[in-house]
């Protein structure tokens, strides 16, 4: 394993993980788009001893032997698999290639300014939480344009926008700050206030304690603005009635967006993002930091809107998992976690297209890499020539366990279940330990992933003699390989095509979705294809070798 990590992303977040991981003995590469790293933005509202501390960090990270900083630098492709990457860099129109055995992408979200969504022209009495949070960093009158005296200040927080803890969160301390200013008032217009996260119930209580005032709006307030008049109407369900306000100051909340080159790094690195942008695809097997690559890690503000403080830690956890995957430059791992049979692969690339880890490349036939590999098995789900077997779930071995489930007499229909063993396997596990009453003639046949359900297998099992097949899945956006259960989906839906050309009835398979934790559901599911069953009678194959 190549004990070089590549972090992208020179902010502080990239600079606190390269320390971290510069401090756990290994070599890094540390690359940013931008000129220089570190900077203020975006975290202006730091104390003045936090600002030292970075002020430290970023003096360390320089001096560091073991850290090359690259700046006016992108990636440009990236191949290999964990522990032996390969990537290209474009550094002023140069190529430059560095071998790494991990990659951090630790890039700042990027702050985008609402007050064209609030209908305001920026100016001296109308700015942004960035601008407001740099004038209170900056001068000694706490933050308030125009000189000494006192100063309305109003905030616009989740108007416009469903918001975030972390914008609540500024709001609240340069609230919090304006009031601590003698004569002067600070007040927040909010819709929803976001406190779901450590600290921010306390910190909320905190700043009504110290006066500032907080209305919280169901609609969106009248706003005048007239040179430097500015006029604020909105209707107060507690007061039951409309309140006008005359600020000096408004501060306009800001849209926590993606950093803007993430679309074309994801592409680069072959990395998922959310329905935002962000990087890490909403699943919980991916948390904290964890991508839908093996080696490839995501963090902070790259994978979530966030603060400094959760972004540092997000930097432990990178840390931690770079040391558990290239320890000390060797790891075991698996001779093979699935063979291709090379006489049968013809270079289709299927598999290559399809697996969601990356794990597979090819030199005359594929070639699958065992530290990438997750054995999910989607690859030979999909493999038209069958040339790719698991080797815990083997395509005989599927067969013989599906043949042995149907030769049990029992009185009833007999259902095969295909349980995927993250989830489904585990509900109906939980629901035979809790003795629930589950169908006397449910056979559980456990995969590495639905994904891994072949249409083969379906038409096996009611070739065998089965009176109805079950294919459960990961809920969507759950599925630890994130693609496995659209997979199976889509197979329930041929078989089912198919089963109804040779003139058996589609209800006969089902498709269905379920967490580990859901054993109730996994009852009701059963049971009800049970139901389904009896009102359709015997499957007629077995019922045509009977006779």
């Amino acid at each position: 394993m190549d004990t070089t990590v590549l972090v992208i992303g020179g902010g502080w977040n990239g600079i606190k993980v390269s320390f971290e991981l510069a401090c756990a003995g290994y070599r890094i590469v540390l690359i940013e788009s931008g000129t220089s790293i570190g900077g203020q933005a975006p975290y202006d509202h730091l104390a003045s001893t936090s600002k030292q501390e970075l002020s430290i960090l970023l003096d360390r990270v320089k001096e560091d032997e073991g850290i090359e900083v690259l700046v006016s630098t992108r990636p440009v492709s990236l191949t290999g698999v964990p522990g032996d990457f390969h990537i290209r860099l474009e550094q002023h129109g140069q190529i430059l290639e560095k071998a790494t055995g991990a990659v951090v992408v630790a890039l700042e979200a990027e702050r985008v300014s609402m007050a064209e969504a609030y209908r305001l022209s920026p100016g001296e009495n109308v700015l942004n939480q960035s601008q407001f949070e740099h004038v209170l960093a900056s001068t000694k009158e706490r933050g308030l344009p125009g000189g000494d005296g006192s100063k309305d200040v109003l905030f616009l927080v989740g108007l416009q926008q469903e918001g975030s803890p972390l914008v609540m969160e500024r709001a609240m301390r340069s609230a919090l700050e304006i009031q601590a200013s003698e004569g002067c008032q600070a007040t927040v217009l909010v819709g929803n206030v976001k406190l779901a996260e450590d600290g921010l119930e306390s910190l909320y209580k905190q700043s009504r304690e110290k006066g500032v005032l907080y209305f919280k709006l169901k609609g969106f307030p009248r706003i005048r603005q007239n040179g430097s008049n500015l006029r604020v109407g909105f209707f107060d369900g507690v007061l039951h009635g409309d309140v006008e306000l005359t600020p000096d100051l408004l501060v306009v909340e800001e849209a926590i967006r993606p950093h803007p080159e993430i679309r074309d790094l994801a592409r680069v690195l072959g990395v998922d993002t959310d329905a935002e942008g962000f990087f890490q695809a909403d699943n919980v097997h991916y948390l904290p930091v964890r991508s839908n690559r093996e080696g490839i890690y995501v963090m902070g503000p790259a994978r979530r809107p966030c603060n400094l403080s959760h972004g540092w830690t997000d930097a432990q956890n990178a840390v931690l998992a770079v040391c558990h995957l290239l320890r000390e430059g060797k790891r075991l791992v698996p001779k093979e976690k699935a063979k291709i049979h090379r006489g049968k692969c013809t270079i289709c690339l299927t598999c290559f297209r399809v697996c969601p880890h990356g794990a597979i490349h090819w030199d005359n036939r594929a070639v699958i890499s065992s530290a990438a590999c997750q054995g999910c098995g989607i690859c030979a789900g999909e493999c038209p020539m069958d040339a790719i077997q698991l080797v815990d779930y083997r395509d005989d071995q599927m067969e013989a366990q599906i043949l042995a489930s149907t030769e049990k007499g029992v009185d009833g229909p007999q259902i095969i279940a295909f349980c995927c063993q993250n989830s489904a396997y585990e509900a109906g596990q939980m629901a035979r330990l809790f003795g629930s009453s589950l169908p006397e003639g449910l056979q559980i046949i456990k995969v590495p992933c639905a994904g891994k359900v072949d249409v083969e297998y379906i038409l096996t099992a009611f070739e065998a003699g089965a009176d109805g097949v079950l294919v459960l899945a990961c809920h969507k956006d759950n599925c630890k390989s994130q693609q496995g259960n659209t997979f199976a989906e889509w197979r329930v839906e041929d078989a089912g095509r198919m089963l109804e050309e040779i003139g058996m009835e589609k209800e006969r398979l089902h498709f269905a979705t379920i967490a580990s934790n859901m054993s109730v559901e996994f009852v009701r599911i059963t049971r009800e294809m049970e139901d389904k069953l009896k009102e359709l009678g015997p499957n007629r194959i077995k019922k045509q070798a009977a006779g």
